[in-house]
């Protein structure tokens, strides 16, 4: 079947055809179809959550007093209201700072370099450092348990040629700890 206003073919099995031609771009009436759709919309919305009306709401970051724009029904649709993009961004940042980088979530090297210096312990290596868990328990991220390796170091830790360094590490950990003044 062909198109009346765009002479396009279109395949009556499909199911477009009839939705095409009254939406169709070329169709004269298209702008009567879209303003009487869009009036429905609103209709339907004011029907089911209200009109829209001014409240009045405080930022939750700087404490300014501002106006939003809402459905009746639907105030408060937020559960926290923000004066502009900047006191959202600061707000975000705060909590996704207090969220993954507090001591519960840090990552094992974040841990690490806040408390050794970064350089392999051994070689004095320090543009390429990893953190190696001494006790190989991944869970366990107590300060005293990561030490920092150069990537030869540290593969020495997990082969046979640990023995090589084994001593170095352990008077590093034992004297690390006991100079901070802890067991």
């Amino acid at each position: 079947m062909q198109c009346k206003h765009c002479n396009n073919d279109y395949d009556l099995s499909i199911g477009k055809f009839a939705n095409h031609v009254r939406w169709c771009d070329k169709n004269p009436k298209i702008l009567e179809y879209k303003k009487s759709n869009s009036e429905r919309g609103i209709a339907l919305g004011n029907t089911r959550f209200g009109e829209y009306k001014k409240f009045d709401v405080i930022c939750k970051n700087c404490d300014e007093v501002f106006s939003v724009k809402e459905r009746s029904e639907l105030f408060p649709e937020k559960e926290e209201y923000f004066c502009t993009r900047k006191c959202a961004n600061a707000t975000g940042g705060k909590a996704k700072a207090k969220k993954y980088y507090s001591e519960d979530n840090a990552q094992y090297s974040t841990i690490a370099w806040k408390n050794h210096k970064r350089e392999c312990l051994v070689c004095g290596e320090n543009l390429v450092v990893a953190v190696h868990h001494f006790d190989e328990n991944h869970e366990n991220n107590d300060p005293k348990n990561l030490v920092p390796l150069c990537p030869t170091h540290h593969i020495y830790m997990h082969s046979k040629h640990k023995v090589l360094i084994l001593d170095k590490v352990v008077e590093y950990i034992n004297t690390r700890w006991r100079n901070l003044g802890c067991d």
